[in-house]
Parts: structure tokens; sequence; C-alpha cells
């Protein structure tokens, strides 16, 4: 007996953990009870989404299985890896938040020998813009805008200490942005 299952399963080209529970009755109905999820998923969501239900003769699963999980498959290995990437995120800037917390404070002062004012430093406002500038996009990111958020990326040449940084998420964003479109398509 020859059978094309796992060729359908790679065909899908969402790679994760597949668990799949099949039940056949006296009748020779057969229950099929699947749980999908991407490996190494940190998040809480794998936990929430239910497994998928079919059932019916072997000749109904072997005519509509794969056209009836392909979709959702798909939408939830999109959800999964855009959550697991807004995670990984996460953690990224909350560890580059505290590296910069952990330096202490320079203050600048006038030259006139006048120290009740200090004077603004270019640098600590240009880097503030900055981050409440990537806090938003990862807001948006968040929220799947991912247009928006390649709309809002600050230029290369306003921030050249920042160029791999910027190239690298704007990239990402675009791949999200792709992985969502062809989601919507399916």
């Amino acid at each position: 007996m020859t059978t094309n299952f796992f060729q359908n399963i790679a065909s899908l080209n969402v790679p994760g953990i597949w668990k799949i529970g099949i039940t056949a009755d006296e009748q020779g109905n057969i229950k099929i009870t699947g749980l999908f999820n991407i490996h190494n998923n940190g998040t809480q969501a794998a936990k929430v989404v239910p497994p998928f239900l079919m059932s019916g003769t072997a000749e109904e699963l072997d005519n509509c299985f794969f056209d009836t999980i392909t979709k959702p498959i798909q939408e939830t290995a999109g959800v999964f890896h855009n959550m697991e990437d807004y995670r990984k995120g996460l953690e990224k800037a909350k560890t580059m938040s505290k590296a910069t917390s952990d330096k202490p404070a320079k203050s600048y002062s006038t030259s006139t020998g006048n120290t009740d004012h200090e004077m603004p430093d270019p640098k600590a406002e240009k880097k503030k813009a900055y981050d409440a500038t990537m806090k938003t996009i990862n807001g948006l990111s968040a929220d799947c805008k991912y247009e928006e958020a390649i709309a809002l990326l600050p230029a290369v040449e306003d921030y050249p200490e920042k160029e791999t940084e910027l190239k690298n998420l704007r990239t990402d964003l675009k791949r999200k942005k792709d992985q969502l479109t062809q989601i919507k398509l399916l």
C-alpha cells in the first residue's frame, strides 16, 4: 500500500509539531483529532488553540482531509510565528532596556558657570525620539499592522549607528507583512 499523506503534510510548508489521534469504530467511521504547534513555542497561545476535529468514512476523509485543514493550519502557523517573533523581540527589548538603565545618567551644564540650568543633550533627545518611534513600531507590529510600522521606520541616514538594526527590522517587518498577505489570500 502506498500513500502520499506525509508528502501532503510536507507540501503545506508549515514546520511544526503535529499531534494526530485517529479513532475508528465498528461501523467504519473514523474520527480524527489534530493539534498543531510550532517548535519551541514559548507563548501561551498554543494552550488556547483548540484541536481540529473531523469525522466520516475513510473515503470521505481521504477526499477532504487536506482541503479542510490547509488554511486553518497555515493561519495557526502564521499566528504562532508572529507571536514567537514578538516574544523574542520583547525579551530583547527588556534586556536592552535593562542594559541602558544600568548606565549612569550624564548631565550637562552651561559653560557660563551658571549651574541652575542644564543644557539639553542633542544625542539624548535623538535617542529618546528613536526609542519612542521603535516603541510605536513594536506596537504596530504586535497588532499585525506591518505596512504602518514600515512607514514609521527611521531613515538609516538619520541613525547611521543603528544601520544594522534598522535594516534587520525592515526585513523582518516585510517578511511578516508578506506572511500575513499569504495567509489572507488563502
